[in-house]
């Protein structure tokens, strides 16, 4: 009896070797392909992707908001340009409530499926796509426990992802979606535990918009890929500057000391807006951030939008338009 626990017991750490060894090769594979991919796209040509005057960020779905709407971890905005209206991630579903959390909070702010124009996913993450049914099916959905209908409203996707009745768009290169807005192209990025175990390397596109006068305010669901990468590949593929983000970047719980890089990254741009996701960055993150840009600094809310106007072409002034929340 001895020996056949002794042999199961060896039989049981040799296997566990043998899954920790195979799964950190793939992950350092996985790394290494993160380098190459990143390399190969550091060389795109600047793309001009025109200009709105005008930009709405609408947070339809956040773990914060005002009263009276829906929040939780999740990530969903309605951005809003002169000519077009895009629905950035569809947030998350933990219940498969019915209408889901976001239609219930479109329904209160007056907002329709009607009103959009595209769809863009950030990354293939349940609390983007509308929860776990839906992301361990490689689809997403708004309403829940089906899939509405989406007619002629194009849908960009990081990955590949299926949606009935439309052929979603791998938007692997940075792709123009209207005047002045565009995706950045999908970004490679380490997995978080435990996704990697599964799936080492992610891939995760933000949205660009090119704000008259001023320049490129980014719009990101996670910002899995770090900050320094999104301002690399940015830089790369955009004419103008980047002056803004707003959206997640993943920094948890971090310390202000260890985030003093990242602020100071920031602080570069001479930024107009700066608005953290409260979804993936805790709030004594949040709070440091607003100390560290107390003129551009926003909060993210459902129902509060952030507004960034064009420099404002007054003859009595010449003063500028500000980064706002209504």
């Amino acid at each position: 009896m001895k020996k056949w626990l002794r042999r199961l017991a060896i039989g049981a750490l040799i296997g566990l070797l043998l899954f920790a060894g195979l799964t950190f090769l793939r992950r350092q594979l996985a790394r290494q392909q993160i380098n190459q991919e990143k390399h190969a796209v550091s060389s795109a040509l600047p793309v001009d992707i025109g200009e709105t005057n005008t930009l709405e960020i609408l947070p339809l779905y956040e773990n914060a908001g005002l009263p009276g709407l829906q929040t939780g971890h999740g990530v969903s905005y309605l951005v809003r340009t002169d000519n077009s209206t895009i629905l950035f991630d569809v947030g998350f579903n933990l219940e498969a409530a019915s209408p889901s959390p976001l239609m219930q909070n479109m329904n209160a702010l007056g907002i329709s499926l009607d009103d959009v124009d595209t769809i863009a996913i950030s990354h293939r993450h349940p609390d983007h796509l509308g929860g776990q049914n839906w992301w361990t099916k490689g689809t997403f959905s708004l309403d829940g426990t089906t899939q509405a209908p989406l007619g002629n409203i194009p849908v960009y996707v990081p990955e590949e992802m299926t949606y009935p009745g439309i052929v979603p768009v791998l938007s692997h290169e940075p792709a123009v979606l209207a005047d002045g807005i565009a995706t950045t192209g999908v970004i490679p990025y380490l997995q978080p535990f435990p996704v990697w175990l599964a799936t080492p390397k992610g891939d995760e596109q933000a949205l660009a918009v090119n704000v008259a006068g001023r320049g490129i305010i980014l719009i990101t669901g996670c910002g899995h890929m770090g900050l320094e990468s999104l301002l690399a590949r940015a830089e790369a593929v955009f004419e103008d500057p980047v002056v803004g983000i707003v959206g997640g970047l993943h920094y948890g719980s971090a310390t202000l000391d260890s985030l003093q890089p990242e602020i100071a990254l920031l602080d570069g741009l001479d930024p107009v807006v700066v608005a953290l996701s409260p979804h993936d960055s805790d709030q004594v993150v949040l709070d440091g951030f607003a100390q560290a840009f107390p003129e551009a600094y926003v909060p993210i809310m459902v129902g509060q939008p952030i507004v960034v106007s064009a420099v404002a072409a007054s003859p009595y002034s010449g003063d500028e338009l500000a980064a706002t929340t209504d």
